[in-house]
């Protein structure tokens, strides 16, 4: 039975420790959230699906505490983020990532006679949103990040890679996509770089201690509206925070990040459901934001095990100068779709707006907490 004694604000609670602070990820929910939910709601064993996994904040809640997690994203980012996020690294591993970094120290004192040999990697608006002594740099690193044979690793050191992007490169920040002159001196890309790494590593080392390795992570770069690689009711908990409508363009501020890691961008941006490049750009009216929530939650509704529930955190949205009061919108579909609204818990929005640009917060939006079961046909 689901009740309505649960927490929705974690206002002040720690929300960096273990691997969440892994890597810049605008508007993260508190892992207290899904932390709680599994606990109260899921079993050792049992299996959770986030279809909006993001940068897998409920995957690690789930893997620490002995719970299957499956992730969906249409973010190739997100994947490799989620990945390297909620995976241990044996001691052995652990020793060759200090190794690189040793190296790495090694290669920066000597960068005057290496850098000759350096040709920049060609990416699109390479010269636009990089100095040429960061591109050089970046280049350098990637080389030998490639080099590397095991792919734990290997992708630990891309997060690291990519986690700096945005700081070394002329884009003021990563919620705001404009070129500013940043004037980076020389080794700086490396100083940072290898600062994080170490950051990074302690991190992950603490989680390795903690986290259940029987446990499965089965992640997906794939839409969300089209779940056919699920199997029909084998899912026992959902815990889920699809985007907040006209709001932000993930792949837009991840998009340099991609192009240095050669992840598609394309698919991210064609395919990314309540983007602002949908209802800001392309002029799309509320209806297309219902449409494709429609779709995901049959979906969900398909793989979800009866009489278990969903978790969806989502918060409203102004589309053509309309707010979009999502948790009505919602309400009015998902009987329909065979699902039971048991809750929903709403809190302003404004209460969570250091994840969002405070323009977003104003004008009365709430963020949301329905809850739903699927119904016994």
């Amino acid at each position: 039975m689901i009740t309505t004694n649960i927490e929705f604000n974690f206002k002040g609670s720690n929300t960096s420790y273990l691997t969440h602070s892994l890597h810049p990820y605008p508007a993260k929910f508190p892992p207290q959230l899904p932390q709680s939910l599994l606990k109260q709601f899921a079993g050792v064993g049992q299996t959770v699906l986030d279809p909006f996994c993001g940068s897998g904040t409920t995957l690690l809640e789930a893997r620490l505490q002995g719970i299957n997690a499956i992730g969906v994203d249409v973010n190739g980012l997100s994947i490799l983020l989620s990945k390297v996020k909620s995976t241990p690294l044996t001691q052995e591993k652990q020793i060759i990532i200090k190794q690189f970094i040793t190296q790495l120290e090694k290669d920066n004192s000597g960068w005057k006679n290496i850098r000759p040999q350096i040709t920049t990697k060609n990416i699109e608006g390479l010269s636009h949103w990089f100095q040429l002594n960061v591109a050089e740099e970046l280049t350098y690193i990637l080389q030998e990040i490639t080099k590397i044979e095991d792919n734990e690793i290997k992708d630990f050191l891309k997060i690291v890679f990519s986690s700096i992007i945005v700081k070394v490169s002329n884009q003021d920040s990563d919620t705001r996509f404009a070129a500013v002159n940043k004037n980076i001196l020389d080794d700086f890309t490396f100083k940072i770089f290898i600062s994080k790494a170490v950051e990074y590593l302690k991190r992950v080392v603490e989680l390795s201690n903690k986290i259940d390795t029987k446990t499965e992570l089965t992640l997906f770069n794939a839409d969300s509206r089209n779940l056919s690689f699920i199997t029909d009711n084998s899912i026992d908990i959902i815990i889920t925070s699809p985007p907040y409508a006209n709001t932000y363009d993930y792949y837009l501020y991840h998009k340099f990040r991609k192009r240095w890691l050669d992840l598609d961008v394309k698919f991210a941006q064609y395919n990314e459901i309540g983007s602002r490049r949908q209802f800001s750009s392309l002029k799309h009216d509320s209806q297309k934001w219902t449409d494709d929530l429609i779709l995901c939650f049959k979906e969900m509704h398909r793989v979800l095990k009866i009489n278990h529930p969903a978790f969806i955190i989502i918060g409203d949205s102004v589309i053509k100068q309309k707010i979009i009061k999502i948790d009505e919108v919602i309400k009015e579909f998902v009987s329909n779709i065979g699902f039971e609204v048991k809750d929903i818990i709403s809190s302003d929005l404004s209460n969570h707006s250091r994840i969002f640009n405070p323009t977003f917060a104003k004008k009365g939006k709430k963020e949301h907490l329905i809850i739903l079961t699927k119904k016994n046909d």
